[in-house]
Order: structure tokens, then C-alpha cells, then sequence
């Protein structure tokens, strides 16, 4: 009947995922873990189901000055790609999460940020899933049964992580973590940057973690 019929796409949300080489991000994450080691260890008592997060300046010890080039390095190709127009930018925070056995990450956004980003040091077998949420407030006004949820009718989009990935997406974007199904820990650093004449009245995060230990 038709000589053609596609699908389009209008107004897409992109989220951008970096693979280092196996053998850096071998040597990197190792390097991370002695560094959250000797910044958080011992990590306090939580409830059965919690997670552990640092405080939020980690890009500001020695240990992770490999890491914070790698994001702003990443970071630049994603506002050059976008042929977004800015002077400077830089993270205004930057943390880590530890979730272990059973340990979900709820629905959130990082607020008073342009792009966000996760990389993932540690991902037990099967725990290496990042969803993200529609952020079209409207979707749900009606919401038939579907046979088969799909790229066309799902209100949620999950994306596979490994170790050495790391994802970055509009701050604005809801995600979430679903439960760590795995017996091992999984263990991210997420970061957020904003252009530089914002970031430092508005963008800091507004929530404590462990603090590091300092020389």
C-alpha cells in the first residue's frame, strides 16, 4: 500500500558510552580500588539494602588524577559533538558508589548540571545494568497493554555496563540502578560537570557522604 514507511525519531535523548582498552581499564581499576581503599576503608555499618557513597570532592586526590582526565577528555568530545558553545567547563562533583549484594541505586537526576557520567571499576556477573527513565511527562496520560514491551512502548530503557565503561547523559535524565543481584560489591565513580560560570554557586551537590581521608 505504501511505497515507504519509517519510523523517525523526534528529538532523541542520547546517552554516550566510552570503552577504555581491557588492558587500561585493568590496570585503572585496580588502581581505583587501592584509592577508595585508602580513602574510605573502614566503611561505616549500613541496613541491609543501603549502599555506601563518598563524599563528593574525589576529584581532588592524587589517586584518581588518571580518572578525572579521562572524564574531562570524554566529556569535551560530548559538548563537541553537540557543538555546544562555552568557554570552560569543569566536574563539580564527584563521587563513589559501593552497592553491595542486593543494593539498588533509586530513580534520581543531578540537578543544577549539564552532562553526568558513571564509570564502572567493579561489576559482578549479572549486576551490570543502568536503566534509564522516558522523560516525557505526558507518556503515561494512557498506557494500553502491550503484547511486548519495545523500544516503542517501553517507559524505561536499560543500558549493559561493564567494567571499563563509562556512560555519560544529560543531567536531567532520570536512571536509576536496579537491586545487585550478584554475592560482590558493584563499584562506579560518577561525576558531573557544568560550565565553569555556573558551577561554582550552583551546581555542587547538596547531599554529604563518607568523607575521604586527607594526608
Amino acid at each position: 500500500m505504501f511505497e515507504q514507511a519509517i519510523a523517525q525519531p523526534i528529538f532523541p535523548t542520547h546517552v554516550w558510552l566510552h570503552a577504555l582498552k581491557a588492558e587500561d581499564a585493568a590496570r585503572l581499576n585496580q588502581e581505583i580500588l587501592a584509592g577508595l581503599d585508602k580513602r574510605m576503608k573502614p566503611l561505616p555499618a549500613i541496613a541491609p539494602g543501603q549502599s555506601w557513597q563518598s563524599s563528593q570532592d574525589l576529584h581532588h586526590f592524587p589517586e584518581f588524577a588518571e580518572l578525572v582526565k579521562i572524564f574531562t577528555h570524554a566529556s569535551k568530545s560530548v559538548l563537541d559533538t553537540m557543538e555546544v558553545d562555552y568557554e570552560t567547563f569543569e566536574i563539580t562533583g564527584c563521587w563513589a558508589n559501593i552497592n553491595p549484594p542486593g543494593a539498588p541505586h533509586p530513580p534520581h537526576t543531578h540537578a543544577n548540571n549539564y552532562l553526568s557520567g558513571v564509570y564502572y571499576v567493579q561489576m559482578p556477573a549479572g549486576a551490570g545494568t543502568i536503566c534509564y527513565h522516558d522523560p516525557r511527562q505526558q507518556r503515561d496520560v494512557l498506557e494500553p497493554k502491550f503484547k511486548k514491551l519495545n523500544k516503542f512502548n517501553s517507559l524505561f530503557q536499560n543500558v549493559k555496563v561493564d567494567a571499563g565503561t563509562l556512560i555519560i547523559f544529560p543531567s536531567w535524565l532520570g536512571h536509576s540502578v536496579p537491586p545487585n543481584p550478584s554475592q560482590g560489591e558493584r563499584i562506579s565513580i560518577s561525576f558531573n560537570i557544568m560550565f565553569s560560570d555556573y558551577a561554582r554557586t550552583i551546581s555542587p551537590p547538596r547531599w554529604n557522604g563518607i568523607q575521604l581521608k586527607r594526608d
